[in-house]
């Protein structure tokens, strides 16, 4: 077998060996990113260069619209993983008349969703035995929680969300099996995304 193993290295320009061990390690650097990113989904783009050796790891972009009250809504673009506030940061802050509670500024965002930031009369529970729920990372043990939503439900919503990549909008509640626009009409100002 060692004769094997030194026939075959003999075969191999050195130039081709270093395009074999980079894309080894390439994809052996991506086998962990893919197991080591759970719960979290990490996306990477990885580009083996043969020429020189060298690989580049690029971290994937993704494209979140924010509307409402902040001083430049629009679309941008950011690295995965980012979170609301660097949305925010990114629309130029908040204006005056925003409801900075609104929204869950420390929840991460996903590829191609809205965030609306609502203005100050927005209804937004301060009190301390009332917040807001979750729709994207609460359990259904949770969304129990919300008047009209009992485990059959509850489960319904965590399904929806887990086949659809999250909610975009709090609209989306209208696309799960049983909600309906009045059961809507009476949750929506107690979740958020």
């Amino acid at each position: 077998m060692l004769q094997w193993i030194k026939d075959l290295y003999a075969e191999f320009t050195p130039r081709a060996l270093k395009a074999v061990i980079t894309l080894v390690a390439a994809t052996g650097f991506g086998i962990f990113v893919w197991v080591s990113s759970s719960p979290e989904q990490v996306s990477i783009a990885v580009d083996a260069k043969s020429d020189d050796g060298e690989v580049s790891v690029n971290q994937a972009k993704i494209f979140v619209h924010i509307t409402g009250k902040v001083k430049s809504p629009g679309i941008y673009q950011l690295d995965s993983g980012a979170r609301v506030f660097d949305v925010v940061l990114l629309a130029g802050g908040f204006t005056k008349k925003a409801n900075q509670a609104s929204v869950n500024l420390a929840r991460a965002v996903t590829d191609g969703e809205q965030i609306v930031i609502a203005s100050g009369g927005a209804p937004v529970s301060n009190s301390s035995n009332q917040s807001f729920i979750s729709l994207n990372q609460s359990a259904a043990g949770t969304l129990e929680d919300l008047p009209g939503v009992g485990p059959a439900l509850a489960g319904r919503i965590v399904d929806w969300r887990e086949a659809n990549g999250g909610f975009k909008s709090k609209e989306d509640l209208l696309n799960v099996a049983g909600i309906g626009d009045k059961l809507y009409s009476s949750i929506k100002d107690l979740v958020t995304l």
